[in-house]
C-alpha cells in the first residue's frame, strides 16, 4: 500500500493515515482513489499483519467508510458544519477584533493628591486606547473619594456596567484589580454578569496582564481580589488602632465643619464664631421656652438667619440636631458610632461595642450644661399632645394620704421608670407604721372583686399610645371638671385626685382615650408588661369630707391580647394565682390599696402641693414665651 498526495503533503500518525492538502491518491491492490481532505483511521492491529493482508485489510476498511462516485471518493457522514463561530463570539482572538473600549479609574479620597491620581489616570487612558489599532474609545467611567469596597454608592462604576448592559461596549481597561474592586463577592459577581452578556463584556486589568475573556483568568482574578480584600482589612484594623491611640493620647481633632457657631482654632480646639453662636442661642431659648422644631425652623427662615453651610433653608431635622449636640455646652462626645464592617462601611450606633469617652469642658460653650440637659429631656417628650407640659419638674407628694406619689404629665418623656424611682427614694418620705391596728383581722381574706365585675365596673384601661377611663370611673367623680394623674412607684399605685386648668399637668375629666404615650412607656417599663397587649385595673374609690380620690392598683390587673389561634381577635386573661386562691389575705390588700392609711389619718390632704425630688430641679430660670419673642425681634433689627 502507498499514499501518494498532489503536493506530497501529509503525515502517518499512530493509527492514522492524513492528508494535510486537498487532494490525495490512494493506491489499494492496483486500484487509485482519489479524495478531498482524506483523514483514514487505521486499527492497531492492522500494522502487525504481512503486506498482503494489510492491504486487503485497509482495503475493506477504506470502501467502508467512503462511497465512489465517478472518479472522486466520498465519505458517508451526516453531520457537516454549516457555519463557523461569529468573531464577535470568539473570545480567542480579541486582541485581533475590533472593540468598543472604555476605561474606569476610581480614587477613594477627595485630598488633592487623590484628585491629581484620578486626572493623571484619566489622561493616561485617553491616549493609551486610541493607540491600540483594534481599540475604538468609547469614553472613561470615574468614581471620586469612594472606596472601592463596596459598588453600592459608586455611581460611575453603575453607570458603566449599565452601558455594558446596552450593548454600547465591548471591553473595560482598569489599571489594576484594587481600582475595579476591593470585595471579591462583587468584584466576581460583576464580572460574571459582564461575562454571561450578549457578546460578553470583558475586563483588562493593565497592570496585572489579565483579560476576563481568556480561559483561566477567573482562578487569577479571585487570587488578586482575595488580596486587595485583604488589603483593606489590614487598613480598617489599622485605622481602629490608631484611633484608640489617639483618644486615649487625648490628641484627637474636634471636627467644626458645617458646625454653627465655632470654627477651629489650631489642630484640635475650636472658638466661638459670635454670629453663627446669637443663632445657636436663639434656638435654645425658643424651645426652652415652648416652641416646637417646626415653628424654630419657620422663624429662622422668616428672619433669613443662615445655616452652617450658609443656605436660608432651615428643616426640623436640622433643629433637632443642634438640640441634641453636646458641642454647645462645651462638652465632646466620642465614639457616638462606629463601622460594622470594612466592606459595607455601614456605621451603627455605639451602645457598648467599643470604648465611649466624653470630656467636660473641651471648649467655650455657647450655652449652660443644664440648658443643654433640660433640652435633651424636653426632646424625648410628646410635644404635640395636647397635655404636654415644657415645665414639668419630678416632684413628690410628702405628706397626708398621697405621700410618696409623683403628679404625672401624660406627655413628659425624658424620663424612665428607673428615674422616677429614683426620684421617690432621693425625696426619703416619712411612712407610718400601722401594722398593730390591723392585728385583729389576720386570716382574713378579701375576694377578688375583679372576677365578678362586669364592662360598667369602674376602671381604666392601659395600653401602649394611652389610658382609658370608662364611664364608671368617671361617674365616680361627676362634678369633676380636670383631674391629675399621680404614680406610687414603689407601691405600683395609681392616683386620680381633683385638680384645676392652672395645674399644667390637668388632663379633662370625661370617659374616653387619653394620648399618654410617653406616662404608658414608664408604666409598661416598670410593671414588665408585654407591649402589644392591654391592661385592665379596677378602680378603688375613696371619699372622706368632701374629699375623693381613686386609686388603681397596677398590680392587680386583667390583660388582654390578640390570638392568632382565634382569628386574631382579643382575648381576655387573668394572672393564674387569681385561681389558685378564692381571695387575698385582707392586712396585705388594705396596706397596698392605702385603705388602712386612710383609716388612720384623720385628714387626707389630698390637695398637698408635691415638692421637687433633691437632683431633678430645673436648675435654672426657663425663658418665657414672651421672652422668647423679644428674643426674636433683637435677631430682626440686629441688637444684642
Amino acid at each position: 500500500m502507498f499514499v501518494k498526495c498532489k503536493n506530497l503533503d501529509f503525515r502517518m500518525q499512530t493509527n492514522q493515515i492524513m492528508c494535510l492538502n486537498c487532494q490525495i491518491y490512494v493506491k489499494i491492490k492496483n486500484t487509485f482513489y482519489k479524495y478531498d481532505n482524506f483523514a483514514l483511521n487505521v486499527p492497531s492491529r492492522v500494522k502487525s499483519k504481512n503486506k498482503a493482508a494489510q492491504d486487503m485489510v485497509l482495503h475493506k476498511l477504506f470502501l467502508k467508510n467512503f462511497s465512489v462516485k465517478g472518479t472522486g471518493m466520498e465519505k458517508k457522514q451526516k453531520l457537516r458544519i454549516i457555519s463557523e463561530i461569529s468573531p464577535i463570539y470568539d473570545n480567542k482572538d480579541w486582541r485581533l477584533k475590533k472593540l468598543r473600549v472604555c476605561a474606569y479609574a476610581r480614587v477613594s479620597t477627595d485630598k488633592n493628591d487623590q484628585i491629581n491620581s484620578l486626572k493623571n489616570q484619566m489622561e493616561h487612558y485617553e491616549n493609551y486606547i486610541p493607540k491600540v489599532s483594534n481599540w475604538e474609545y468609547a469614553g472613561i467611567f470615574t468614581d471620586e473619594g469612594i472606596s472601592g469596597t463596596s459598588i453600592k454608592n459608586r455611581k460611575g462604576f453603575q453607570a458603566m456596567v449599565e452601558a455594558c448592559k446596552a450593548g454600547k461596549i465591548d471591553l473595560i481597561v482598569v489599571k489594576e484589580v484594587s481600582r475595579f474592586a476591593r470585595n471579591v463577592k462583587d468584584c466576581l459577581t460583576t464580572v460574571e454578569e459582564l461575562l454571561i452578556l450578549d457578546p460578553p463584556v470583558g475586563i483588562f486589568f493593565e497592570n496585572n496582564n489579565l483579560n476576563t475573556l481568556e480561559v483561566g483568568s477567573k482562578v487569577f482574578l479571585t487570587m488578586l481580589a482575595m488580596f486587595a480584600e485583604l488589603d483593606s482589612e489590614l487598613k480598617s484594623r489599622s485605622v481602629e488602632f490608631g484611633l484608640q491611640a489617639i483618644y486615649n493620647k487625648s490628641n484627637y481633632p474636634c471636627p467644626s465643619n458645617n458646625l454653627i457657631g465655632y470654627v477651629k482654632d489650631g489642630k484640635y480646639g475650636m472658638k466661638i464664631e459670635p454670629e453663627g453662636a446669637k443663632i445657636v442661642r436663639l434656638i435654645y431659648d425658643l424651645f426652652l421656652s415652648g416652641h416646637s422644631q417646626k415653628e424654630i425652623a419657620e422663624i429662622l427662615m422668616m428672619l433669613s438667619l443662615p445655616t452652617a453651610k450658609g443656605n436660608l433653608s432651615w428643616t426640623p431635622g436640622a433643629i433637632s440636631g443642634i438640640l441634641r449636640n453636646e458641642k454647645f455646652c462645651g462638652d465632646f462626645f466620642m465614639r457616638k458610632s462606629y463601622t460594622v464592617s470594612f466592606l459595607t462601611h455601614q456605621a451603627k450606633k455605639n451602645i457598648g461595642q467599643r470604648r465611649l469617652y466624653y470630656e467636660t469642658d473641651h471648649h467655650e460653650a455657647i450655652v449652660s450644661r443644664e440648658e443643654h440637659a433640660r433640652t435633651l429631656l424636653l426632646l424625648g417628650s410628646d410635644s404635640t399632645s395636647p397635655y404636654f407640659n415644657h415645665e414639668y419638674e419630678v416632684k413628690v407628694v410628702r405628706h397626708g394620704l398621697l405621700s410618696g406619689f409623683i403628679p404625672m404629665n401624660f406627655a413628659f418623656g425624658g424620663y424612665d421608670a428607673g428615674h422616677y424611682l429614683g426620684a421617690f427614694i432621693m425625696a426619703n418620705v416619712p411612712t407610718k407604721n400601722i401594722e398593730t391596728e390591723m392585728a385583729h383581722i389576720k386570716g382574713i381574706k378579701r375576694v377578688r372583686r375583679e372576677l365578678f365585675s362586669d364592662k360598667n365596673s369602674a376602671a381604666i384601661t392601659i395600653s401602649k399610645h394611652g389610658i382609658v377611663f370608662n364611664a364608671g370611673s368617671i361617674s365616680l367623680m361627676k362634678k369633676t371638671a380636670c383631674v391629675e394623674v399621680l404614680l406610687h412607684p414603689n407601691e405600683r399605685l395609681l392616683a386620680v385626685r381633683k385638680t384645676n386648668m392652672r395645674n399644667k399637668n390637668a388632663v379633662p375629666w370625661k370617659s374616653g382615650a387619653r394620648p399618654a404615650k410617653e406616662l404608658s412607656r414608664v408604666l409598661y417599663e416598670l410593671m414588665s408588661w408585654q407591649k402589644e397587649w392591654k391592661y385592665k385595673i379596677t378602680a378603688n374609690y375613696f371619699e372622706k369630707n368632701n374629699e375623693q380620690v381613686i386609686f388603681f392598683d397596677l398590680n392587680c390587673c386583667e390583660f388582654r391580647f390578640k390570638n392568632d389561634e382565634n382569628g386574631g381577635k382579643p382575648v381576655k386573661a387573668i394572672p393564674s394565682e387569681w385561681l389558685s386562691e378564692f381571695g387575698e389575705k385582707f392586712p396585705e390588700y388594705m396596706a397596698l390599696c392605702r385603705r388602712a392609711l386612710a383609716d388612720h389619718l384623720g385628714k387626707w390632704d389630698l390637695d398637698a402641693s408635691p415638692s421637687v425630688a433633691p437632683g431633678f430641679n430645673i436648675g435654672f430660670k426657663l425663658p418665657s414665651r414672651t421672652e422668647a419673642v423679644q428674643k426674636i425681634e433683637e435677631m430682626r433689627y440686629g441688637v444684642g
